[in-house]
């Protein structure tokens, strides 16, 4: 645990807190907050609670996010690790993967907290936000590596190039915490379709597909195909 800390990745480049010096102490990531949305009904107790209303909840961004870090070096370079971590994130939209979760990562917003950082004892903490679901790190449409892949809590979703035919001929989507939904891209189809909830979806075409309502949610999703084929199906687990 001598290197702990996080992996960021920007649109420019992508480093280990660790390759500039430093070492992680701390971090908060908080859970997000619900959107909620009340209506007081005059001369009534209480109010009309309309937050699900258009079928789920919907959450803020994880505000208050912050990962703190002491120089494993000399404190003397302390000013020249600030300036070169603020060179690489300050105010940038990154991905950050927490070496003690890295099956997923977090889109993020990040920023040297000047307040808490502090000289004397070496020590330079980030802040920020990030948007309310963790990713996967492979989604199904790219290939998993060994080495990143935890098998413990890891989801295997490689959903790539798959040959349907009469006798293979379903397809199952690993669920998630969030509701999403999957990208059918067909590149061979003799009359290819599936069924889901009693409606019939067309794949007849060599193409990129999505149907709103086909979404995968917390339990896998099981789809039976009719004709054959071959597509790839693109999800990226979301989670709380």
């Amino acid at each position: 645990m001598g290197n702990f800390g996080i992996k960021i990745i920007t649109d420019s480049e992508e480093f280990h807190t660790s390759d500039i010096g430093l070492k992680m102490t701390a971090l908060k990531i908080p859970q997000p907050k619900a959107k909620t949305n009340y209506v007081n009904v005059p001369g009534a107790s209480g109010s009309i609670d309309l937050s699900e209303v258009y079928g789920s909840v919907v959450y803020e961004n994880r505000d208050g996010l912050t990962f703190t870090f002491v120089l494993r070096n000399d404190f003397e370079s302390w000013a020249a690790a600030v300036q070169s971590l603020a060179a690489k994130i300050h105010g940038k939209k990154c991905k950050v993967i927490v070496d003690n979760d890295k099956n997923y990562y977090y889109v993020c917003r990040l920023a040297i907290d000047y307040e808490k950082s502090k000289k004397s004892v070496g020590t330079i903490t980030i802040s920020g936000n990030a948007e309310p679901f963790k990713y996967d790190i492979f989604a199904s449409d790219e290939r998993w590596e060994w080495d990143p892949f935890d098998f413990e809590r890891g989801v295997i979703r490689e959903l790539i190039d798959m040959q349907i035919t009469a006798t293979a001929n379903t397809v199952t989507i690993p669920g998630a915490t969030n509701y999403r939904t999957p990208v059918f891209v067909v590149t061979k189809s003799n009359n290819l379709k599936f069924t889901h909830n009693n409606r019939t979806y067309d794949l007849s075409k060599p193409g990129t597909y999505r149907f709103p309502a086909v979404r995968v949610g917390e339990e896998s999703l099981t789809l039976t195909f009719t004709g054959t084929g071959t597509l790839t199906i693109k999800f990226r687990g979301a989670y709380l």
